[in-house]
């Protein structure tokens, strides 16, 4: 190429080679060290019984981390507390072996008294609020049973807002806005109503049974794969009742 070839630079009156930091202007600085690692988790109640559910799938954007990593937790082996986690996976993680630390060491100093949902519900709020300035990211949602033997479920938010009167269902992570729609629908009987009335008097709000309960896990899991790319693999089911806690595995789509 020649030197008659190039094109002379154009001069603009406006613009200067002096940087703008060096004019005074703000520079701002930024550390993000969070990264969401997709799933979904979910919580249903019932009279005698609550069951956790989530899935499998790890991801980092586009690309699947793992298809077996767990979400959901038994706090101790003994006892009817079990927590599921979703959001950064190293903060969830982090939670899960603080709570289980918590629960065992408040059965070495009560005389193997276990850890009762309702202490556990409040010790997990003094755990997220107090990172509040450097927030576990994570959704938290915990579930066992009372002393009276009934279903109780707390969830979550990053800093630790929760109900103490529990809830009858929740869901968080990345396909939640596509199962609380349907467990609105399915548990609390959202826009039900009884046939007999023409559409006038609303269905009452009651509990379901236990195999009901697990046949909704599944379908809102089930379709949540099919239109969202961060859920699916495997399905982690945990079941607690006054016999014990079981614990089931079934396969999603892993495309």
């Amino acid at each position: 190429m020649s030197l008659s070839s190039v094109e002379p630079l154009s001069f603009d009156p406006t613009y200067s080679f002096e940087s703008s930091t060096s004019r005074g202007a703000p520079r701002q600085h930024s550390f993000n060290p969070y990264t969401d690692n997709g799933g979904t988790i979910l919580g249903i109640t019932g009279d005698d019984f609550v069951v956790l559910a989530g899935d499998t799938r790890h991801t980092s954007g586009y690309n699947i981390n793992s298809r077996t990593e767990r979400k959901v937790y038994r706090l101790g082996e003994d006892n009817s507390l079990i927590l599921a986690t979703v959001g950064f996976g190293a903060d969830s993680k982090d939670v899960a072996e603080t709570m289980t630390r918590a629960v065992n060491d408040f059965k070495f100093n009560h005389n193997l008294k276990n850890m009762t949902v309702n202490a556990a519900a409040q010790f997990l709020f003094t755990v997220l609020y107090g990172n509040r300035f450097f927030p576990k990211y994570t959704h938290c949602i915990l579930a066992g049973l009372d002393k009276d033997g009934k279903g109780r479920l707390y969830s979550y938010d990053s800093v630790g807002s929760y109900s103490k009167e529990g809830e009858r269902r929740a869901a968080a992570g990345a396909a939640s806005s596509l199962i609380v729609p349907f467990l609105d629908n399915q548990v609390e009987f959202k826009n039900q109503y009884l046939p007999a009335s023409n559409g006038t008097t609303e269905r009452p709000v009651e509990d379901l049974p236990k195999e009901t309960v697990v046949k909704l896990v599944k379908d809102a899991f089930t379709s949540a794969t099919e239109r969202h790319i961060e859920v699916g693999d495997g399905l982690q089911i945990i079941t607690v009742t006054k016999d014990g806690v079981f614990e089931e595995m079934v396969e999603l789509k892993k495309d």
